[in-house]
């Protein structure tokens, strides 16, 4: 139970910083004269540099070429997927504000999760969309 709730309580603050990413992104790109793109290319820079002290901190070991070539296709767009998210709340957050632009791209990663979910799409597990869970995603959004 013990861990149940430290994962929990992981993925609360990781949501938490989703709102402080938007303002934080919105900030630099008005900083920069509303270069959104440019924005985001810092934004990534940082983000390399943080993965690269991640990765030589857990001291594992870097995949083969025959091992990344065995994911599937669809398993790198995650990467384009971030690109789009990043370029997307930081021209966002200034226009709607961070609140709207955070409760509609919360809204959308709730319906996407509950299709994945009830399909099983990308190798996800199932979990039928019952009417407790439509509840749940209601009150959510």
């Amino acid at each position: 139970m013990k861990t149940i709730s430290m994962l929990w309580l992981l993925a609360l603050a990781a949501g938490a910083l989703i709102p402080v990413q938007a303002a934080a992104n919105a900030a630099l790109s008005k900083s920069i004269g509303g270069n959104v793109p440019f924005a985001a290319l810092t934004l990534f820079i940082v983000a390399v540099m943080a993965t690269v002290v991640g990765t030589l901190l857990t001291g594992q070991q870097v995949p083969s070429v025959a091992a990344l070539r065995s994911a599937p296709w669809w398993g790198y767009i995650g990467g384009l997927i971030v690109a789009f998210y990043v370029f997307t709340i930081t021209f966002l957050a200034p226009r709607l504000g961070v609140g709207t632009a955070i409760a509609l791209i919360v809204t959308g990663q709730v319906m996407a999760a509950l299709t994945i979910d009830h399909f099983g799409l990308l190798r996800s597990l199932t979990f039928p969309l019952t009417p407790p869970r439509i509840l749940g995603a209601a009150l959510m959004t």
